[in-house]
């Protein structure tokens, strides 16, 4: 095994490429999108970002770090890579929506150690090393105190695209219904990676996210744990690269946000085995007031 890249090097290298991406993003607008599959859009925008990233991260062909892009697939090393979204929000940001994010991380040994995630349109970005805390702009921060969920602003990820997209509408449209009677707002931003940074700085109190995909979570899960969020599987167990989901609240909240999850329990959107105990049983899944 591999021991883990140096962060202290590894920060200013992710900081220099999310410089050309953010200065690519501000400077081009996306003149065209197309489908890669059911509901999961690419514009040239995205395409050029990533091509940017990757050259600047890779350059010299170098590959003892890894790269996963999300348009042009993975690179040499498979144990500790680099992983991008170009762009996260791609239909936002087509639409002139200022909700979307530029997200990078770095992963060993299938956990996110490290996570730049810039927000362009916002003025703002976020990062996080592991052990290192986390910062917005340079400033240290911290996800909510929130313990409540009648008191509990709440992200909520899209409905389906690409595989298994009529399971996952069904279990989306379940957990979002019983979820919307609970909370004090649901939100659906159209942005993982926004929705984990704005967990991480208090903005939101958690963030629930069905089928998600390493370069939507990686870096925002490093930031939202530095930040003091838990970040867990649908089962409770920590969150990695091998999850199906990708829930960060506030510490106050996992016991009772985390029932509303056992929906997912026999789907590919639980960990594999059942191999975690869940924090608590099926039967305890809050009842909606909603008739039914």
């Amino acid at each position: 095994m591999l021991s883990a890249p140096d962060l202290t090097a590894a920060l200013p290298a992710a900081q220099a490429a999310i410089d050309l991406a953010v200065e690519h993003v501000l400077s081009h607008r996306p003149r065209s999108i197309r489908y890669k599959g059911d509901r999961d859009p690419v514009s040239e925008v995205d395409e050029d970002v990533e091509h940017v990233v990757r050259q600047r991260l890779i350059a010299d062909g170098r590959t003892e770090i890894g790269f996963l892009g999300e348009e042009t697939g993975s690179v040499g090393n498979q144990e500790t890579y680099w992983v991008l979204d170009p762009i996260d929000g791609t239909i936002n940001h087509h639409h002139g929506s200022p909700l979307c994010a530029i997200a990078l991380g770095l992963v060993h040994n299938h956990r996110p150690i490290l996570g730049v995630t810039a927000l362009p349109f916002l003025g703002h970005r976020y990062w996080a090393t592991d052990g290192q805390g986390a910062y917005r702009d340079g400033e240290p921060i911290a996800a909510s105190g929130t313990e409540s969920l009648d008191r509990a602003l709440i992200g909520f990820s899209d409905y389906g695209s690409g595989q298994d997209t009529a399971l996952r509408d069904v279990l989306c449209s379940t957990v979002d219904r019983e979820l919307t009677a609970r909370a004090q707002g649901l939100r659906r931003y159209g942005s993982s990676a926004l929705d984990l940074v704005w967990v991480a700085d208090g903005t939101l109190d958690a963030c629930v996210l069905l089928g998600n995909r390493t370069w939507d979570t990686a870096a925002g899960a490093v930031i939202a744990r530095e930040a003091g969020a838990l970040v867990l599987d649908a089962d409770a167990s920590p969150h990695t690269t091998r999850s199906r989901c990708a829930i960060a609240t506030t510490p106050g909240l996992r016991e009772e946000l985390l029932p509303f999850l056992h929906v997912l329990r026999g789907t590919r959107f639980w960990p594999d085995g059942d191999r975690h105990e869940p924090v608590m049983s099926p039967t305890s899944l809050p009842q909606s007031s909603e008739p039914q």
